[in-house]
């Protein structure tokens, strides 16, 4: 009988060792050291009892069972490393710790080599013969050692129970086993220490520890539970918004967290239906694609997810399942609808502004053929200063303007409209355009809050009594890019003589310039957006807008806008920089 226990204990010392030694060989994790620790520690306490057992000499036995207890008194502390590391808490392991662990059982060694201490621990008794199983005594601190490491036990599987609630389903029962296997060695030790029948005579711990060992590597090694931290992935997918399910190979749901279940609304009946089954849908839920699902919840109604699936793979490559994740995005489509609708109504009122910077149609002017062309900066949905108009002024003059204020948006729009508006309350044909423009002036700075400065050339037309077909225009700058005049002949000229601002200054100077517009030839007036377009750092400039226009004179006032236009755009690109307005004036030639 005993050489079976010797036989048997020892087999199982070297069975640890070697389940050991497969653990420590895995690198890459904490876990792996400490179930390392805790495997070598029943081995040696496997290897030594089986020597105290197989030696005839008591002195020899003591020795051997003394050195057993360097495994006895490590197992408890490594198995409380072990339980923090797996679980994730509450306390850090840290070096501190291990070596605050680490007293008592070195403690323990050292009472059980000095001679007059040994037997507070343990002794044999004097009655002992060769080849009998003992009952080996104990002393005082043997109770306390054991009381110390059965308190660590404890404490150590207080704490893996309390955390197997937080654990999904799947790893719940994968740690519900490592903790039945882990209190099963345990156990056998209690008995052993109690006297409990035939377990005084003999230790199983060791032979118990075989079955926990071999749970402890497949599971946490071939199931590679180290590495995916069953409470970690408790603690993010289970408290996850997002509905996550695991697919078998077969598409079948395997597992899934609560907020599956929740949209699902079918807790308890998802595991073994297909997807599209659970959820009630027809959809394939492909990757990438956003999906409209009834909501688990009946006052929910439906909503909308993001889906993203990826495939899951073994060791080997080999496909074992897939993860679908279903991401609410309901809240952000709601928002996108909104800021659409915010946009559009946007867009409406600046093109609504935008149209009021313009007549929608220029007037017919006996004898003269007019154009115009606006295009607002970028891609048009952003509100601009430039501004056009022509009016008639009396029996047989006319006045047109052509102006640009500072900045974009609502306020830039307001001092437009106010420039405009005031000036045609203003203008008179009786009275000078350099004068107009000095009561715009004031009235623009009292009425402007904020600086917003406006330029603009304002000017008259009527026919040149002198000259029968001829036209004179009168004109006036308000610190404006002067006007082009294009002749018959398809030369171009700037006119008109540069003044003030307009909005900043309570006094401004501008001048009058007269200008004879013969049968043929076209006034072209022209905001700073067309001859600032930029292609890199070239601007386009006057020359560019000239040579747009020259061309035979035969051409259509709108053709000839239109080529100018396209020049400016074959320039610098379809969206401008900056606002853009045109009005081109031609006489006709109608004869008198």
């Amino acid at each position: 009988m005993l050489t079976v226990v010797v036989t048997g204990t020892a087999v199982a010392g070297l069975v640890l060792a070697a389940l050991a030694a497969q653990v420590a060989l895995r690198r890459g994790t904490s876990m792996g050291w400490s179930l390392a620790v805790m495997l070598v520690a029943v081995a040696w306490w496997g290897v030594a009892y089986a020597v105290e057992l197989s030696l005839g000499d008591v002195g020899l036995r003591s020795r051997w069972g003394d050195a057993k207890y360097a495994g006895v008194v490590t197992l408890a502390p490594a198995w409380l490393v072990f339980v923090l590391q797996y679980t994730g808490g509450p306390v850090r392991v840290t070096r501190r710790l291990v070596a605050l662990l680490a007293v008592a059982p070195v403690a323990t060694m050292l009472v059980l080599v000095l001679p007059a201490t040994h037997d507070l621990v343990r002794f044999y008794p004097d009655d002992v013969r060769p080849g009998e199983l003992p009952v080996v005594g104990t002393g005082p601190l043997f109770w306390v050692v054991l009381g110390y490491n059965n308190l660590l036990i404890l404490l150590a599987s207080g704490l893996f129970i309390a955390r197997l609630a937080r654990l999904a389903r799947t790893y719940r029962r994968m740690a519900l086993i490592l903790l039945l296997v882990a209190l099963l060695p345990w156990g056998a030790n209690l008995l052993h220490n109690f006297e409990v029948g035939w377990f005084a005579r003999i230790d199983l711990t060791p032979f118990a520890f075989i079955l926990t060992g071999g749970v402890l590597v497949w599971g946490l090694i071939g199931n590679r539970l180290l590495d995916l931290s069953p409470v970690g992935r408790s603690a993010v997918v289970e408290s996850m918004v997002d509905a996550v399910f695991v697919l078998d190979p077969f598409g079948r749901i395997a597992d899934v967290n609560p907020a599956g279940v929740l949209l699902a609304g079918a807790s308890g009946r998802l595991v073994g239906r297909t997807l599209p089954e659970a959820l009630g849908t027809d959809d394939d839920l492909e990757d990438g694609r956003a999906v409209t699902l009834a909501s688990g919840s009946a006052t929910a109604g439906p909503r909308s997810f993001d889906v993203a699936r990826q495939h899951l793979v073994d060791d080997r490559g080999r496909s074992v399942g897939e993860l679908v994740v279903l991401r609410d995005i309901s809240e952000r489509i709601r928002a996108e609808g909104r800021l659409r609708d915010v946009l559009e109504d946007r867009s409406r009122v600046a093109a609504a502004l935008q149209a009021s910077m313009v007549p929608p149609a220029l007037p017919q002017v006996p004898g003269h053929e007019l154009a115009m062309r606006y295009h607002p900066a970028g891609d048009g949905g952003e509100i601009g200063g430039d501004f056009l108009d022509v009016f008639r002024l009396g029996e047989s003059a006319w006045g047109f303007v052509l102006g640009d204020v500072s900045g974009k948006g609502a306020e830039a729009a307001a001092v437009s409209a106010a420039a405009r508006y005031t000036l045609r309350a203003l203008a008179a044909a009786d009275v000078a355009p350099s004068e107009t423009l000095r009561e715009v002036n004031r009235h623009l700075v009292a009425q402007t809050e904020v600086e917003r400065h406006c330029t603009l050339v304002y000017g008259q037309l009527r026919p040149d009594p002198l000259a029968c077909g001829s036209t004179t225009l009168t004109l006036s700058l308000a610190g404006h890019p002067a006007p082009l005049l294009v002749r018959a002949d398809g030369s171009v000229e700037e006119v008109g003589t540069g003044g003030t601002i307009l909005g900043l200054f309570d006094d401004v100077e501008v001048h009058d310039t007269e200008v004879r517009l013969a049968p043929g030839e076209t006034l072209v007036l022209f905001t700073d957006g067309v001859v600032e377009a930029r292609r890199g750092s070239e601007l386009f400039g006057v020359e560019g807008l000239a040579a747009g226009l020259r061309g035979p004179g035969s051409i259509d006032v709108e053709a000839l806008a239109e080529a100018a236009l396209r020049a400016v755009h074959d320039f610098h690109g379809l969206h401008l920089a900056d606002d853009l307005a045109m009005l081109l004036l031609r006489n006709s030639g109608v004869t008198c």
